[in-house]
C-alpha cells in the first residue's frame, strides 16, 4: 500500500523578498505569500488529501490553514517540522551573516552537513528530528495522502534522507516558497516523485 507525502514550503514572506533570515521569528506571509499559496490551495484541492501536518510558525500555520480549508481538516502543529534554529543569525540580513561569520557561512554554502549554527542548532539535529517526523507522519498516514508544510531546510533535508545521500547535496537543491515536493513510499522503499514544484505559481 503506497503512502504519497506532499511537502509543502510555506508562501513568501517579507524577509525571504528582502534578504533577511527568519529562523523562529513569527512572520507572517506577505500580500504576495498569501497569493501564491491561494493558487497552490486551488490546485491541491482536488486531491484526497488525509491530513496536514504544520510547524508552529505563523508563516507555516497561515499556508497549511489555507490548504486545510477545501478539505474540511485542521492541521496538526508538530514542533519537530520547525524551522533551523539559527542562533546569532536570526533576523540578519545575509550581509552582515557573511560580515560577522565568513568562514561560517561560506561553509554552510558550500556544505552544511557539519556546521551548526552559532548558538543555534546544527544540520545535524535538524536532519534527526524531521525525519522522527517524516516517519511518524508516515506511520499515521498509510495508503493516505498526507501533506507537511514546512520550511526550506526541512524540505531539503528529508529529500537527502529519502534519497539516502546525505546533506552534503543540500546547495544543489532549490525549493522555492509555496512549492510542492511529492515522496511516495511503498513496500518500506521511498521515492522522490517531484521535486519543487511551482507550475501553479506561471499561470
Amino acid at each position: 500500500m503506497a503512502t504519497s507525502v506532499v511537502l509543502v514550503r510555506h508562501g513568501q514572506t517579507r524577509s525571504n523578498a528582502t534578504g533577511f533570515v527568519m529562523g523562529w521569528s513569527e512572520e507572517d506571509l506577505d500580500d504576495t505569500g498569501y497569493a501564491q499559496v491561494r493558487k497552490l490551495a486551488y490546485r491541491m484541492a482536488a486531491l484526497p488529501v488525509s491530513s496536514i501536518y504544520s510547524s508552529p510558525l505563523r508563516r507555516t500555520l497561515a499556508t497549511a490553514s489555507i490548504i486545510a480549508e477545501p478539505h474540511g481538516l485542521e492541521p496538526r502543529v508538530l514542533e519537530d517540522l520547525i524551522e533551523n534554529n539559527l542562533g546569532d543569525w536570526q533576523g540578519l540580513h545575509e550581509d552582515d551573516i557573511w560580515r560577522g561569520w565568513p568562514e561560517l557561512r561560506k561553509q554552510s554554502m558550500i556544505d552544511p552537513s557539519d556546521i551548526t549554527m552559532p548558538n543555534g542548532e546544527s544540520f545535524r539535529q535538524v536532519t534527526e528530528r524531521a525525519v522522527r517526523a517524516f516517519e511518524m507522519v508516515l506511520s499515521a498516514n498509510e495508503g493516505g495522502q498526507p501533506v507537511i508544510v514546512t520550511h526550506d531546510v526541512i524540505v531539503r533535508v528529508l529529500v537527502a534522507h529519502v534519497l539516502g545521500v546525505t546533506n552534503s547535496i543540500y546547495r544543489r537543491l532549490m525549493i522555492n516558497n509555496a512549492s510542492l515536493s511529492v515522496i511516495r513510499v511503498a513496500d518500506g522503499k521511498s521515492t522522490l516523485v517531484t521535486l519543487n514544484d511551482v507550475s501553479h505559481l506561471e499561470g
